[in-house]
Order: structure tokens, then C-alpha cells, then sequence
């Protein structure tokens, strides 16, 4: 199994520190041959039970396999937000962001056919 990186840079829409934010975006690249792509959370919503809402737009090098506009619900953990991205096309992600004093720092992972895929985000 080969194992490949990317990094995802973010930005946020700012909510109050004790909330999660109303929305994250950003773009993730893939290092070895500089491919990159954006996503975003739209219209973040805690739920009484620690989880959330949110619409998931997740791009993907072929069009076709993007997730556009997705309704998800994720899980809020002790220092942040986990969420699953749906498969398509054979992918999916695994995706935890952690809330750190310079901002949201996290990992995308998967295991498609054959390799592993990391992608790390951040957003300040």
C-alpha cells in the first residue's frame, strides 16, 4: 500500500468562541502532483444532542465524483467537529478538524482501492 499527502488550507466564517463556526471552507492539495481542489461547510447548526448540520461541498479532480451541496450530519468531539464525505465515485473521507488557538487544524483521511489518502486542513 503507497501512501499519499495533501494538504487543504481553510477559511472561516467567525462564530462566537463557545459555538461552532456558521461555516468553514478552503482548498486541498494534493503534494505529489499539485492537484487541488476546494470544499465547504455551509450553514453549520449544533444540535442539543453534540452533533451538527451542515451542506458539504467536497470537489474532486473529476467533476462527476464531486459532492455538491450534500446535507450531512456530523459529530461535535471534546475539542472540535468530526463528518464523514459521502462516497463517490469509490472515495469517501473521514474528516475531524480540532479548534486550536491559531484556528481549526485537522485531517481528512481514506483508503481507496489499493492506497491511502491524507489530506491536512486548517483554517484560521
Amino acid at each position: 500500500m503507497s501512501l499519499a499527502f495533501a494538504t487543504l488550507a481553510f477559511a472561516q466564517t467567525v462564530a462566537p468562541a463557545q459555538d461552532l463556526p456558521s461555516s468553514l471552507s478552503g482548498r486541498w492539495r494534493y503534494t505529489p502532483d499539485g492537484t487541488s481542489q476546494t470544499f465547504s461547510l455551509e450553514e453549520i447548526q449544533q444540535q442539543p444532542d453534540r452533533t451538527f448540520t451542515a451542506k458539504l461541498t467536497w470537489w474532486q479532480y473529476n467533476p462527476w465524483c464531486a459532492t455538491l451541496g450534500v446535507p450531512i450530519v456530523g459529530r461535535q468531539t471534546e475539542s472540535g467537529i468530526a463528518f464523514e464525505v459521502p462516497r463517490k465515485c469509490n472515495i469517501a473521507y473521514s474528516v475531524e478538524l480540532r479548534r486550536e488557538a491559531s484556528g481549526w487544524i485537522g485531517t481528512a483521511s481514506n483508503y481507496m482501492q489499493g492506497y491511502g489518502l491524507w489530506l491536512d486542513l486548517k483554517a484560521n
